[in-house]
Parts: structure tokens; sequence; C-alpha cells
């Protein structure tokens, strides 16, 4: 096969055009890597991690608010230093990524303009920015929220890490706490004997109180018992010894080992 004769600038063109082609690969691999929820739905999207990815009820699909959005260094396009260690899910990294596009919260005190407030709550945001707080202190759960009954928005017990249990619900309910929707009936009498469905309908109604209820496959057996005397400390649920007895042994038989 004979060599064409090109000049120096041609030659170099077709050394850019087959560089530019022999790199392409890697460079669209590293970008869908870096910037694909597809991608990152790939291990976090299988049950197999504590942080299941979900579609947020509150913002737009994966499309208009990704992985990147929210886990990306100024929820970055292209992460240049690796997917293992170019995202992170601290709460200093996600409230940044927060108000790039709510920066307008900063400075709202009313509810105005919320997409949803069916629990009738005021919550300041001004006011909590002042007191140091940032955006993942409550809405943690904005795009990962592993409740059963998913809302996407802050639970009681996230405010109960701050505010004390007994401070009286007109305060973040100026209208009066909405409605107590009971879907559990409670057990007619607590047996002297615990039996499964009162250990059962223990933890349905008192973890129901303040939260919605998590699945008991999402802790193990061990962990289950610190997460359970923290919300005996902080809740509110007015958790008494027998009460968390019942609710372990509800735990014991359905969690992981």
């Amino acid at each position: 096969m004979k060599i064409p004769k090109l000049s120096k600038p041609v030659w170099a063109l077709v050394g850019v055009v087959v560089l530019f082609l022999a790199l392409s690969p890697f460079v669209l691999l590293a970008h869908y890597t870096t910037t694909t929820p597809r991608f990152c739905l790939t291990c976090h999207g299988t049950g197999e991690t504590a942080d299941v990815g979900q579609q947020s009820k509150v913002h737009p699909d994966y499309g208009e608010v990704g992985c990147i959005s929210c886990h990306a260094e100024n929820g970055g396009h292209f992460v240049t230093d690796g997917y293992q260690t170019g995202f992170e899910a601290e709460p200093d990294r996600i409230s940044e990524n927060c108000v790039t596009c709510h920066e307008e919260m900063k400075e709202k005190n009313d509810t105005a303009g919320f997409k949803k407030n069916e629990k009738n709550i005021d919550i300041p945001h001004k006011t909590h920015f002042g007191f140091d707080a940032v955006c993942a202190d409550c809405h943690r759960n904005i795009a990962h929220d592993l409740n059963i009954n998913q809302t996407n928005r802050p639970t009681m017990a996230y405010c109960f890490q701050c505010h004390p249990a007994t401070d009286k619900c007109d305060k973040c309910h100026p209208g009066g706490p909405p409605a107590e929707k009971t879907t559990i009936p409670p057990p007619a009498k607590r047996p002297q004997v615990p039996s499964a469905d009162a250990s059962k309908a223990t933890y349905e109604q008192l973890c129901s109180k303040c939260h919605a209820l998590y699945p008991v496959t999402l802790h193990t057996k061990a962990e289950w018992s610190g997460v359970v005397d923290r919300m005996v400390g902080y809740t509110g649920a007015d958790i008494t010894a027998d009460d968390r007895a019942l609710i372990l042994s509800y735990i014991d038989s359905e969690a992981k080992s």
C-alpha cells in the first residue's frame, strides 16, 4: 500500500483525528460513569445498599435533577477525580448544591410557593440558616426516602434532634396539627405473654406516631437496638420499657441477622 503524499499540516490533522478516535471510548466511558444516574443505580438502585436511589416525588426526573446534581462538587457535569472520590453524601456537599437552585430559601421565612404543605407546617428557613443549619439536616430524605410511605419531606424525628419533644404543636403547626390518620388499629388488649401480633402492633403504633415506618430489613438486629434506644430518648413517643421489649421482639423476628 502506497502512503499518500500529504503536507505536514494535513498529516497533523490526520494525527489529531486518529488520536481523538482512539481516546473517545475512554472519554465516553468516563463521562457515562460520572454523569449518568443509570450507572449510579446499577449499585444504588438494587436494594443492596442502604442509600437506595429513588426518583423524588418533589424533584423532576433523573433527566433534569440526577445524582451528580446533589453529590458532585458544584453539581458538576464531569467529575474529573473519578466516581469513587468525586462524589460525596456529606450534608455540607449536598446543602451547597441545594442552594444552587434554591438560593431564595436562605432569605425565606414564610411558606408561600411551597409545592406541598399537607401537614400545615410553618418553617422559617432563614431563621434555621441563622442557626447554622444546612439543608440536609432536615431534607436528608429528599431523594432517598426509605420510609414505607415515602414523602421525600422532613419527618418530625429530624426536628426532635434539635427541638425538645415537649414543644407545643402550634409552634410548627400554627393552624393546628393535621387530623391524625390512624390506619393500624391498636390491639384490643395486650396479652400477658407477648404474642407476635402484639409485638408487631406495638412497633407499628408507636414508631409511626412521629414518622413513617421504616422497613425492618433496613438494619441488622444489633443495629436496630441502638436505633430504638435513640427513638426512646427523643421522639416523644412515650415508649416504655415494656414497649421497647415488644418492639425489639418483633424486629428480632424480621430483621437481618
